[in-house]
């Protein structure tokens, strides 16, 4: 109970000491989002007929075929990945700081638009789809992304800080990169449970929804 206790008081302050990166990350993400979705409106009919093709094909195909739970595995590793190391790549460069923003606004990007076309196409019962398939997995995984932007441009700081205040050494530069790199770590094992989680609940909702939406 203490070492939970005094977890939850680490991360409180955490929080509470980068509550304005967090809120312009977490806008950062809300405006791509909400790119996304307006862009699925600004298709053309011959784009929104294609994709509602392959969409309503790959539901179809469901009802024929079982999903692969590893394969949605390792799409899920793949494309996480590249963020990740996209992220933290930035966090150890000094210009990187905006890039941070705009990574995490891309991935909000694609968030708004599956999510947008999805209701589009399907309606009222697209946002059934949306709340069962997409959700579970993106409540656990972009908190952790928008944590890791926030571990990045505290990072560069430090960075920026060595660079500027001749007091502060390379040890001191050298102990906050190593636990830069373990909170990356940390963060990427939250992302590995919102992968899994789409691994094993997910393949069963779309089952269960898909004979409703088609």
């Amino acid at each position: 109970m203490k070492l939970l206790s005094k977890i939850q008081d680490i991360l409180s302050k955490h929080f509470v000491r980068n509550i304005n990166t967090y809120f312009f990350l977490f806008l950062s993400f809300v405006i791509g989002v909400s790119a996304g979705a307006f862009t699925v409106n600004g298709l053309s009919t011959a784009q929104n007929e294609e994709l509602s093709n392959y969409f309503h094909g790959f539901l179809k195909l469901l009802d024929k075929q079982d999903i692969n739970g590893v394969e949605l595995l390792k799409a899920g590793l793949a494309d996480n990945l590249k963020i990740i190391l996209v992220l933290w790549g930035l966090g150890v460069t000094i210009i990187g700081i905006p890039f941070i923003y705009v990574i995490v606004g891309i991935r909000g990007f694609i968030t708004g638009f599956t999510s947008g076309f999805i209701i589009k196409v399907l309606g009222a019962k697209g946002m059934l789809f949306v709340s069962l398939s997409l959700l579970p997995k993106e409540m656990i995984i972009v908190p952790a992304i928008i944590a890791m932007g926030v571990s990045g441009i505290n990072f560069s700081l430090t960075i920026i800080k060595n660079k500027s205040l001749r007091h502060l050494s390379r040890e001191n530069l050298k102990t906050n990169f190593v636990a830069y790199c373990f909170v990356t770590l940390l963060f990427c094992s939250v992302i590995l449970v919102g992968i899994t989680i789409d691994m094993y609940m997910t393949p069963v909702f779309i089952r269960m929804i898909s004979p409703i939406v088609t």
